[in-house]
């Protein structure tokens, strides 16, 4: 039996892992970087954390969706010992649940706090609200990163089951959580440090050298062969020069020329951001279309029955 097409994930699946890792991301970053209270505040609450919950939560029903049925997703909940999807899930949850609960004591609403009684506030002051962001963090790591441990782990797939997958996903959704957050500064009239023009550009080179390392490792492996010729065939335009060119090389070169270009910033953001988001979604898109399971003798079909 020669290798097969997997036809089962695809354009849903796309959509939810990227919006996964920029919810996930632009919570840890601008927690991490400390720049919360810069990137804005509505209702008393940082904007770059609701943002983060929006996009989760779109992503959650993406997820819903792509299972087809409610009842799956509550079943895939339940497995966290052997499923990542389940892992991810609760980790979804989490994030939500600890992350709104943060920022909850700086809900103004009529010129009132009604819940400025509890005793930590939204930039994580005080020992509970430092205990609730390190959670939030923890959970928005694993947010990140199990999209890719999703794939990494279908060990029937060659072209998934390297740790060059979850490391390429991860990359991707921290480089597109930088640039919306330059994105975020610019809308706010905030500065765009020079530090983060460094990182993005760091993040996308260390992409790229993942990419490379992916496209050049096991090449003759049965279901690889068959991915990396569906890549030069069909996706060639597509990966090379979208995903690569387009989607990680140009915003590299556009965020080195920002960390010696301090008036440029804004629009190389904006323009790094288009780039990276569809980058990052074309990357897990036809990362998906061209897995290949493996062939299978005849001797190892006869074995099975």
């Amino acid at each position: 039996m020669p290798a097969q097409l997997q036809h089962e994930w695809d354009l849903f699946h796309a959509t939810w892992f990227t919006l996964m890792g920029i919810g996930g991301g632009i919570f840890l970053l601008a927690r991490l970087l400390r720049i919360e209270r810069r990137l804005g505040v509505w209702l008393g609450l940082p904007v770059v954390d609701l943002v983060s919950f929006v996009v989760i939560g779109i992503g959650g029903l993406v997820l819903v969706w792509s299972l087809g049925r409610p009842l799956r997703m509550l079943r895939a909940v339940l497995k966290p010992g052997t499923s990542w999807i389940s892992r991810g899930a609760i980790a979804d949850f989490i994030f939500v649940a600890v992350g709104a609960l943060l920022v909850l004591p700086g809900l103004t609403l009529g010129g009132s706090t009604p819940f400025a009684w509890l005793p930590w506030d939204p930039w994580a002051t005080t020992p509970i609200g430092k205990a609730l962001e390190v959670i939030g963090l923890l959970a928005a790591a694993v947010v990140i990163v199990y999209a890719g441990l999703v794939l990494a782990d279908k060990a029937a797939i060659t072209f998934w089951r390297s740790w060059l997958i979850p490391a390429q996903f991860v990359l991707s959704s921290l480089a597109t959580s930088i640039a919306t957050i330059m994105v975020m500064e610019s809308v706010n009239r905030a500065p765009i440090d020079t530090l983060q023009c460094w990182l993005l550009a760091k993040l996308l080179l260390l992409l790229l050298l993942t990419i490379a390392w992916h496209l050049a490792t096991d090449r003759t492996k049965p279901g690889k062969v068959e991915a990396l010729e569906r890549l030069r065939t069909t996706y060639r335009w597509l990966f090379f020069g979208g995903v690569i060119g387009a989607g990680t090389v140009l915003p590299a070169l556009l965020a080195l020329a920002g960390a010696v270009s301090p008036t440029d910033r804004a629009a190389i953001g904006v323009a790094s951001f288009v780039l990276t988001v569809a980058g990052g979604f074309f990357l897990r898109l036809i990362t998906l279309r061209v897995g290949y399971f493996p062939p299978v003798s005849g001797a190892l079909r006869l074995k099975k029955r």
